[in-house]
C-alpha cells in the first residue's frame, strides 16, 4: 500500500509505502476499536511505530542520497549564473524601457510643436509596460 501525505499549504508530498500484510493488520485494528484510518496513519509516522526490519540496506540509501547531493550541488552551480544573468537582463530590459519611454514623450511633444498629427505608440506601449512589470495581458 502507497501512503500519500500533502500539506494543507504548499506543493511537497512525502510518500510511504506500507507492506499489505501490515496495512491489513491496520484495518483490523481499526474495524476492532474504531478508530478512524487517518489517525491510526498519523500515530503510527509520528510516534514512529514504524518497522524497519525489511530488506532495507542503509548503507546503499545512503550512497544513494550522496549521489543526488552532488547531482544537486551541480546543477545548483549551473542554475546560479542562469539567474544572476537573467536578472541582469531584466535589469537592462527595464532600463531601456525607461529611455524608450522618455523618447516616445520627447516625439510627441515635438510633434506637437511643429504641429505634426500624433502616431499611435500603443504597441510600444504594451511593451514598455510588460518589461517594466505592469503587464495586463497576465
Amino acid at each position: 500500500m502507497k501512503i500519500v501525505v500533502k500539506p494543507e499549504v504548499g506543493w511537497r508530498k512525502i510518500v510511504f509505502k506500507i507492506p499489505d500484510d501490515h496495512f491489513e493488520k491496520i484495518k483490523r485494528f481499526e474495524e476492532k476499536y474504531g478508530f478512524r484510518l487517518d489517525k491510526i496513519l498519523r500515530i503510527i509516522i509520528l510516534r514512529g511505530f514504524v518497522d524497519y526490519r525489511g530488506d532495507v540496506n542503509f548503507q546503499e540509501l545512503e550512497k544513494e542520497i550522496e549521489s543526488l547531493e552532488r547531482e544537486l550541488y551541480e546543477l545548483e552551480g549551473k542554475w546560479s549564473p542562469l539567474k544572476f544573468r537573467t536578472y541582469y537582463l531584466a535589469m537592462d530590459n527595464q532600463n531601456l524601457a525607461i529611455q524608450i519611454s522618455g523618447l516616445i514623450a520627447e516625439n510627441k511633444r515635438l510633434r506637437k510643436i511643429l504641429g505634426k498629427p500624433e502616431r499611435d505608440y500603443s504597441k510600444i506601449e504594451e511593451l514598455i509596460h510588460y518589461y517594466m512589470g505592469f503587464d495586463s495581458r497576465e
